[in-house]
């Protein structure tokens, strides 16, 4: 048993192999014969076919007496005079042979007699005639085995295959017109046209049946194949037979020719288009739109056009329009064949009337309400010659609205800008306003049917195309409701021919949706602001005129008065311009996005026009505004007052006799200018950090995606949205906002924050004033600046680093006087207005050196020979200005006081100042005018214009920030390099000033070209090192101290003779030696005790003392750290506590 199923197990697994075997052989065999329809052979014994499914020849089921292959090759097929008796394909094929006199019918399965005689072969039956027929089988289907030949009836004409009678088509059968002739013969007075029989008089007149009459306008200049077959006909079954769908095809012929026709033919005739044909009946029959005539011009019922613009203002529309929700335009189309069948009512979506291709999202975005939309591409121009993909429609635009829940189809016109007028001589009236324009219903896409020739046939010679398509929304204005009256559609069409297609030629499309709405109530409301604020800004640029020439001593008006009067008007108009722009701008970005019933559209470019031009003018105005304001910075004159006094004499006597005093150093002076002319150029806010935070937040976090033209007001969009094109107004309003913000944030920050708590630039300055002993003497007109004052209450600066440190903590624990112009007064800052003398004898002193510099300039000798009468000049001026400020003149005196409400509100003084004048106490430091740091305000705006104009050019809010950018530090450097003070005085001259104080060395250097400041890389670094050094003082101070001795140690003298007069001095830390007068100033040398091995010496001048009853002066501290090369450092300190006891004159 076991053994046996043992056997059965390996006859299986033989069997399992053999099978695997096979099919294995089957399904991997490596290849079969390549072969054909043309290698099968065809020999008398058989016939073959190409088996489709083997792809090989195989015989066929009967030899070639039978059978033979078919046209195809690909089956059996019988012969002729054999029938079919299976006919299944390929090898399930048998045929039978006729009978000798029989010949197979038309359905291959059965034998028939003929009427006559038989064609050679059996390949049918001889033809009976042009007006018989054999039909092969009767009225009941029945096979007719003897065929007949049959006449046929009047009227009446055989068919294709001579196996019926057939009705004549091309005869138009009714009662005034009878079906006349043989086998449809279209015999005189009839005519021939498109297959079609038409009496003489149903036809136009003959001028119409000419070539020109089949020729499209504008095109190739032949006839048009498919008008010369089809004009003629169309308008003889749409005029006299009324069919519908000639009518239509008449009317797309007519809009073919862009829908030209001459008035005056429509009155006498010969109507020479199908325009004029069109318009035949609706002309006589006074009605504009009969009902079997398409509606395609707007017309009176008298066939006058009705002008575009009564079209389109006519009456608003029922449906209101919102953003929230969000409404749609719901176009659709009437669409028609070519031939003038009706293909239906669609919408416009998904690119059914745009050429270029997109997403579905972004083309349906085109009929999202109020999104401006704008599509362009290039597109290859052979792609037009495709009528499967371009077919010829036409369409008719309507606009679905719904109001009282009753859906309903508006007429939407149709403006096709290339229009030519032929009453007009050929003039393309439909460009410009609405006014005077033709307005039609019918537009088509691509005409590649119309241009191919007549007598050539073949593809077209040229092509049009829809070139541009705009739809334009009207807003009805002065309403909140969100109604909008009759759209408009825009078509510009575009040619191209099939030479330049051939050759590669590409094509521009474009289409556009526009929105609108009447500028009236913009430009009314434009107007009246910039009339009424350019008015005040005018008064105010006025009165500021007045106030620059009663501060500059001018009391007539002069050209320099009238050129200054044209620079403030330029700022005040340019701020009036800046602020209308804004506001506008500004309204129109928050309104338009933030709007749900819409009542607000974007402006168009035509609207912005006056917008557009006063903004780029108040860029214009402001930028001659900061040139001024440069100009004006530049001509002032600074005065650095010093206050320091001669420590003592020289060991040895002059040739005179006397004793010569040591001078008073230069080096705090030209420290204190240098520092000046570091704070020039300083701002308010970081310019740097402006710009470029602007930039980060426009275009890093996304601010400017919500200034695009749709309603879309969010920051992130999805990139496949469509996203509109930007608006300049948008954009500009967009970066006021941001750069304002981003001004304001900044000016808060470095106000209450870093100025506070860091570092203050001006107030340092007045600082470094006092505790160098120099006044600031700033002359910005004539008769009008600010005054700095910085006199030490100590009464000097040059000391030594105990006595520097002793008086800074006297300072600190409120032990001496404070730095105020007043006794107990903090006030160090004045706006001042001076007398009229006190400028007199300045411009008296400075004249002589001016002169000077004059003269060697115009000699070309340079000015160095000029530094002896400028220092001369300077010395002079010194005593001069330090007699005015301790009220030691009696001619030019002054007061102190606060400036009333009035004067501060109008920023002017109403007081005489000829002969006295007025210090007015400065809560803040107003001296900043002269300085780029209070004019903020107008460089902000500066800046905001320029940023704002490089966008309005670049469209790039980067490239706006490089460009403001680099304008904001070429005004900063123009500003630096213009204005570089001596120590003394600003003189119209031109120098460098090379400053290095302590390691910082300070030399001057006269030059006659321009003044420039350089600092050497070692210097910068020493620099640095002399600021660190200053910072650490009072802990350098602290522990220097215990090694040097204490002041006290020091005997100060009990008085000094200067001729019989006695003047008592307490607290000097030195012995008073020397003592001479020149000029009406008295000088007193005082030698200083130090506390290092050699003795340094200070001079001290007194103020000028004529008429002068009493004087004290001041106490003050000031020290320096000297590491100059070459000499040992020391540490100096300096105290002074002196008075006159009684009046002197010298």
């Amino acid at each position: 048993m076991a053994a046996a199923f043992n056997f059965a197990f390996l006859l299986l697994i033989l069997f399992t192999n053999s099978c695997l075997s096979q099919l294995t052989s089957f399904s991997y065999q490596s290849s079969i014969p390549l072969k054909s329809f043309v290698d099968c052979i065809q020999t008398q014994q058989s016939a073959q076919f190409f088996d489709i499914s083997k792809l090989d020849c195989v015989s066929c089921s009967q030899n070639l007496t039978f059978q033979e292959a078919s046209p195809n090759g690909q089956s059996c097929v019988c012969k002729p005079g054999y029938k079919y008796l299976r006919n299944f394909g390929g090898t399930e094929v048998l045929c039978q042979p006729c009978g000798a006199d029989q010949v197979v019918s038309k359905s291959g399965y059965e034998c028939v007699f003929c009427p006559n005689t038989i064609l050679p072969d059996k390949l049918g039956c001889t033809p009976c005639g042009d007006t018989t027929i054999s039909p092969e089988r009767d009225m009941e289907g029945n096979l007719i085995v003897k065929r007949q030949c049959l006449t046929c009836a009047n009227g009446t004409r055989t068919n294709a295959d001579n196996s019926r009678c057939e009705v004549c088509t091309n005869k138009l059968f009714n009662a005034s017109h009878p079906s006349i002739g043989e086998n449809c013969a279209c015999t005189a007075p009839y005519q021939q046209q498109d297959g079609f029989c038409f009496p003489q008089e149903t036809l136009p007149s003959t001028s119409a049946q000419t070539t020109s009459a089949f020729i499209i306008p504008d095109t190739e200049p032949t006839a048009s194949k498919y008008f010369q077959d089809n004009l003629l006909a169309a308008y003889a079954m749409c005029n006299f037979y009324k069919n519908d769908t000639a009518c239509q095809l008449l009317g797309n012929l007519c809009v073919l020719t862009l829908y030209q026709y001459l008035t005056r033919n429509l009155n006498t005739g010969p109507y020479s288009n199908a325009c004029e044909m069109h318009l035949r009946l609706p002309f006589i029959e006074r009605n504009f739109a009969p009902p079997h005539i398409p509606w395609l011009f707007y017309v009176s019922n008298s066939i006058e056009r009705i002008d575009g613009e009564a079209v389109l203002k006519t009456d608003k529309m029922g449906k209101v329009y919102t953003f929230d929700p969000r409404s749609y335009l719901d176009y659709r189309v009437a669409r028609y064949s070519l031939s003038g069948e009706y293909l239906g009512l669609s919408d416009v979506l998904n690119g059914r009337i745009q050429l270029c291709k997109d997403t579905t999202i972004r083309l349906n975005a085109a009929f999202t309400f109020g999104t401006t939309y704008k599509q362009t591409c290039k597109m290859d121009a052979i792609d037009f010659w495709d009528q499967t993909k371009y077919p010829v429609e036409f369409m008719d635009l309507y606009l679905e609205i719904e109001k009282n829940s009753q859906k309903s189809l508006f007429p939407v016109p149709v403006n096709i800008l290339n229009y030519k007028s032929l009453d007009n001589a050929g003039e393309e009236t439909n460009r410009g306003g609405d006014g005077g324009k033709m307005l039609v219903r019918r537009f088509f896409m691509v005409d590649n049917v119309g241009n191919i020739p007549a007598n050539g046939g073949g593809s077209a010679q040229m092509v049009r195309y829809a070139k541009s398509i705009k739809i334009n929304v009207n807003l009805v204005s002065g309403t909140t409701e969100g109604f909008i009256y009759p759209p408009a559609l825009d078509i510009e069409y575009g040619k191209v021919s099939k030479t330049d297609a051939d050759g590669g030629s590409t094509v521009d499309i474009s289409f556009e949706v526009t929105y609108t709405y009447d500028p009236n109530d913009y430009k009314r409301d434009f107007r009246i602001s910039i009339g009424v604020l350019s008015t005040l800004g005018v008064l105010y640029a006025g009165y500021k005129t007045w106030c620059w020439s009663k501060r500059s001593g001018r009391p007539s008006i002069d050209f320099q008065t009238i050129v200054h009067f044209f620079f403030f008007c330029s700022g005040t108009l340019a701020n009036v311009f800046f602020v209308v722009t804004f506001g506008m701008a500004f309204y129109w970005l928050i309104f338009y996005k933030r709007q749900s019933v819409v009542y607000l559209v974007h402006p168009t470019t035509s609207q912005l026009k006056d917008w557009l031009g006063v903004f780029v003018s108040a860029f214009a105005l402001k930028f001659l505004e900061v040139a001024h304001m440069i100009f004006m910075q530049c001509m002032i004159d600074v005065f650095f007052i010093d206050w320091e006094r001669p420590k003592g004499v020289t060991g040895s006597a002059t040739e005179s006799g006397k004793s010569k005093e040591v001078p008073v150093s230069i080096w705090r002076t030209y420290f204190v200018a240098n520092e000046w002319n570091e704070i020039q150029a300083i701002r308010k806010i970081n310019k740097t950090f402006q710009v470029w935070a602007v930039v980060f937040f426009l275009v890093v976090v996304g601010f400017e995606n919500t200034a695009t033209k749709d309603p879309d007001g969010s920051v992130n969009k999805k990139s496949e949205d469509y996203r509109s094109e930007y608006s300049h107004v948008y954009r500009y309003a967009l970066a006021v906002l941001v750069f304002l913000v981003t001004a304001i944030v900044q000016w808060i920050f470095f106000t209450f924050v870093y100025e506070r708590f860091f570092e203050d630039k001006v107030r340092q300055f007045v600082d470094l004033c006092s505790m160098s002993n120099i006044s600031v003497f700033i002359m910005a007109h004539a008769q009008w600046g600010h005054y700095i004052h910085g006199r030490s209450v100590h009464g000097k600066s040059d000391t030594n680093m105990k006595e520097m440190f002793e008086l800074i903590k006297k300072e600190e624990e409120d032990n001496c006087s404070k730095r105020g112009l007043l006794p107990n007064d903090e006030q160090q800052t004045f706006m001042m207005a001076i007398p009229r003398k006190l400028r007199q004898r300045y411009e008296t002193i400075r004249a002589p050196a001016q002169l000077e510099i004059a003269q060697r300039n115009a000699a070309g000798r340079g000015v160095g020979g000029s530094v002896l009468k400028q220092v001369e000049a300077y010395n002079t001026i010194n005593r001069l200005l330090c007699a005015f400020i301790d009220r030691s003149m009696k001619e030019c005196d002054y007061v102190v006081r606060p400036k009333n409400f009035l004067e501060s509100l109008m920023d002017t003084e109403f007081d005489d100042t000829a002969e006295t004048g007025i210090f007015y106490n400065d809560d803040g430091h107003s001296f900043d005018r002269v300085l780029f740091y209070g004019n903020e305000f107008t460089l902000i705006i500066f800046d905001m214009l320029t940023f704002c104009v490089a966008d309005l050019i670049f469209q790039n809010y980067i490239v706006a920030g490089v460009i403001t950018y680099i304008l904001c530090e070429l005004c900063a450097f123009t500003r630096g390099r213009l204005y570089q003070l001596e120590p003394g005085i600003k003189w119209p001259k031109h120098r460098k000033l090379v400053t290095w104080f302590g390691a910082y060395t300070l030399s001057l250097r006269y030059e006659k070209k321009r003044s420039q400041l350089f600092a050497w890389p070692e210097m910068q670094e020493a620099r640095r090192t002399w600021q660190r050094r200053l910072s650490l003082m009072k802990d350098s101070l602290s522990r220097l101290i215990p090694s040097i001795p204490s002041l006290s140690t020091i005997t100060p003298t009990s008085s000094s003779q200067l001729g019989s007069r006695s003047f008592p001095h307490s607290g000097w830390d030195g012995v008073a030696t020397n003592s001479s007068s020149w000029d009406g100033l008295t000088t007193f040398t005082v030698e200083s005790k130090t506390f290092t091995d050699e003795t340094e010496t200070s001079s001290v001048e007194a103020s000028e003392l004529t008429g002068v009853s009493e004087s004290t002066s001041s106490k003050a501290i000031h020290w320096e750290l000297s590491s100059l090369p070459g000499a040992s450092s020391s540490l100096a300190l300096y105290s002074e506590s002196s008075s006159l006891s009684e009046s002197t004159s010298v």
